[in-house]
């Protein structure tokens, strides 16, 4: 246990760390090895690296064939039917140079999966560096993560500039470069997690159907979503800002889905367009969470404050949507993360106001906590951890 300030953490891997009431809470639902084991697997990318085929455009046989013809082996998942995946290269060794650049905890998270290092992620450059110098970039927490060239003199990174910083050469895991290809213009495929794609198949979109995506950039799901209807569903994609919905009408057109867009706070969505209460068939909300799910992480902090703000904030997004749906509707809630109260706990809140929960008939993932909804653990299932429910308004 370790006392920063008023708070106790427990670390539970290498420079992840819970807070101490955040892991007692855990401890109701998994013992200590199993925390380990979720974590440690947490700090390193799944085996498998998936994407989602457009089946719009392509059959997922004749898309893995196009990147065989291109050297690239993509294997078929063993049920999913538009899930490809790719292996995971490493981990591998990367060798220590006399110079280094810091790279913040995000963009040092990509480049440690075989990303080039960016402007905007560049947390320390030292003046010292020149174009043409081979660099370690290393995260925050002083780990190595690549080994790279740099492509800009400190003078002129220094002036703002947004380009590659560093080509990186060697990094400690590895994905194929996937949006280099022409099948990614051309929107023959999305980037995806097997978990989140499975959401896709819970929603189960039908024709006809109007189905509202509470929180949708950059737009996965929605994207899936209309895809799976043949475009013959409406989908209504919402998030807070311009710059988010800008992603989702990206990559819906770069897909060649339809999709309706909303820049708003969907928290207020009944109050704001009342024409939709009641009149909504399906909601999905994959609300802002704590992302303890998220893979590779290389040093993350979590507390019960934490916790408590999102379970919160992740509660009116319920409220609104049980507001829009109609008698009998359907609402899908998923995240990325792993404490049962942004979960479980928020699915018996779900009930209380006047939702059933129903059960989880995938064939994927486990028994969430709770004996009805779907998880995916990293230690298990070596997928981002991940959690979904299925619940439907009372009538």
């Amino acid at each position: 246990m370790v006392n920063k300030g008023n708070e106790r953490f427990i670390e539970v891997a290498k420079d992840i760390e819970l807070g101490y009431d955040v892991y007692r809470s855990l401890f109701q639902y998994m013992d200590d090895g199993e925390i380990g084991a979720y974590f440690e697997n947490v700090r390193k990318p799944p085996r498998r690296y998936y994407i989602r085929v457009n089946t719009l455009k392509i059959s997922t046989d004749e898309l893995a064939k196009r990147f065989r013809d291109k050297g690239l082996v993509a294997y078929r998942d063993e049920v999913l039917e538009e899930a490809l995946w790719f292996p995971t290269e490493g981990p591998n060794r990367v060798e220590s140079s006399a110079k280094y650049i810091v790279a913040d905890k995000y963009a040092a998270e990509s480049v440690y999966l075989g990303s080039n290092l960016y402007g905007p992620g560049v947390l320390y450059m030292p003046s010292n560096i020149n174009a043409g110098d081979e660099v370690n970039v290393i995260s925050p927490n002083g780990e190595i993560v690549a080994l790279g060239i740099v492509k800009v003199d400190s003078s002129t990174f220094r002036k703002g500039f947004r380009g590659i910083v560093v080509e990186v050469i060697k990094s400690v895991y590895r994905l194929p470069k996937l949006r280099d290809l022409d099948e990614w213009r051309f929107g023959l495929f999305y980037e995806q997690s097997l978990p989140a794609q499975w959401v896709g198949r819970l929603i189960d979109p039908g024709p006809g159907e109007f189905i509202v995506d509470m929180c949708s950039a950059p737009g996965g799901k929605a994207t899936h979503v209309a895809q799976l209807s043949g475009n013959r569903a409406t989908v209504l994609a919402v998030d807070r800002s311009w710059a988010k919905v800008r992603q989702v009408e990206y990559n819906a057109t770069r897909l060649g889905v339809r999709l309706q867009t909303y820049i708003e706070d969907s928290r207020f969505l009944p109050n704001n367009h009342p024409e939709l209460m009641g009149n909504v068939d399906k909601v999905l909300i994959d609300p802002p969470c704590s992302d303890a799910g998220v893979r590779p992480k290389l040093h993350y902090r979590l507390t019960m404050r934490d916790v408590v703000n999102y379970v919160n904030y992740q509660r009116q997004f319920i409220k609104a949507a049980h507001a829009l749906l109609k008698p009998g509707g359907v609402l899908v809630y998923s995240t990325c993360t792993l404490p049962p109260m942004e979960n479980e706990e928020n699915v018996k809140w779900a009930i209380e106001l006047g939702f059933n929960v129903e059960y989880v008939n995938i064939p994927a993932g486990q028994r969430a906590f709770d004996g009805l909804s779907r998880r995916f653990h990293p230690h298990i299932q070596d997928t981002p951890g991940f959690f979904m429910a299925k619940l439907t308004k009372v009538k």
